[in-house]
């Protein structure tokens, strides 16, 4: 005998939803989410660097060539490619790991000794690079070549001048051989299962906790409160120092959070009825972003203190939303290893 279904219930089922009711969250797989990055965040941003690198490349050999103003172009192209760079820093995926690219080209804090000693080296052997080590390559060893004030200027400085001008072509071969492997990862994701799809939640978790880690410990608090004398924080020669911690921050906003027409961690989260965590999540960021844009352009002195520590301290409960909260509703195991930029 056929199921007779109530008049009610049939009428209940034709009315519209209820003014004001949210629909329900789309169930977004890890592969879903990173494919999006990946394509309108990541390979685009990648290739973008790579331009970018090639012209601080070619203004530095036009500077070495004695050509007027070529320094002052490669100043404006190291900012350039150094915002770039640090936009994307914080999402180490994929190619990212693989190629190592980020120990390449962005070794910091600079260490200004080897870098000297690196010079002297590269102009007796010019052609054996293999021994130049990693500290003494990468972006901020190009900055501290161009911007400290304590040093001849590479218009005085004949070999700094070579030197700095190969840094920055072997490091726009590290950005291209990144940027050329993103289509092939990509597909790759296309074929992820089960398996697949839990290692990519574990990583891409671990990943944000520790890039809000990095932003947190390394960024600020290492440079803010461990050093005597003036803090030496990131981009701090050329005065990029507050927006290199914006842009790192966007970054990292970008994979929590997405953007227009691309997901992030909290779609993830909300496909799968997290909703008041992922509500949770969005609010500690806006507080975070809060403090961001509070901080002062000089946040190393004295007098702003106050809002880096303010910073430091809505970091500190970002990351252990993550790492607690959120991990555990995810059931992901915290395990996040050191800064592939260290």
């Amino acid at each position: 005998m056929r199921a007779v279904v109530p008049l009610a219930a049939l009428l209940l089922a034709c009315l519209p939803p209820a003014a004001g009711a949210a629909a329900p969250a789309p169930y977004v797989q890890p592969s879903q989410w990173l494919t999006a990055l990946a394509q309108q965040r990541l390979a685009p941003g990648y290739t973008t660097l790579a331009g970018r690198v090639d012209a601080l490349a070619e203004a530095l050999d036009a500077a070495c060539a004695g050509q007027p103003e070529a320094a002052a172009a490669a100043r404006e192209r190291w900012r350039e490619a150094a915002l770039s760079l640090r936009a994307l820093s914080p999402l180490p995926f994929g190619p990212v790991l693989e190629t190592r690219v980020l120990r390449r080209i962005d070794f910091w804090p600079t260490r200004p000794a080897q870098i000297e000693r690196s010079i002297a080296q590269y102009a007796a052997k010019p052609q054996d690079t293999a021994r130049i080590g990693l500290s003494a390559r990468g972006l901020p060893a190009i900055e501290y070549l161009l911007f400290d004030a304590g040093r001849a200027s590479l218009a005085e400085d004949a070999a700094a001048c070579r030197y700095t001008a190969w840094l920055a072509h072997d490091a726009a071969a590290a950005v291209h051989e990144t940027a050329a492997a993103w289509p092939a990862w990509v597909d790759g994701l296309a074929e992820a299962d089960a398996e697949r799809d839990a290692q990519l939640i574990r990583d891409g978790i671990n990943i944000l906790i520790g890039s809000t880690e990095v932003l947190r410990l390394k960024y600020l608090e290492k440079p803010l409160r461990h050093r005597a004398g003036p803090p030496e924080t990131d981009a701090w020669r050329s005065g990029a120092g507050r927006a290199a911690l914006t842009a790192y921050f966007d970054g990292l906003r970008v994979g929590l959070q997405g953007g227009e027409g691309l997901y992030g961690l909290t779609a993830v989260m909300r496909g799968r009825g997290l909703l008041v965590l992922a509500d949770r999540l969005d609010t500690q960021i806006t507080a975070t972003a809060a403090a961001l844009a509070a901080l002062p352009e000089d946040f190393g002195a004295e007098a702003a203190r106050p809002a880096a520590e303010a910073l430091m301290t809505e970091l500190g409960r970002l990351q252990r939303l993550l790492a607690e909260d959120v991990a555990d509703a995810m059931k992901v195991t915290v395990g996040f290893g050191e800064s592939d930029g260290d």
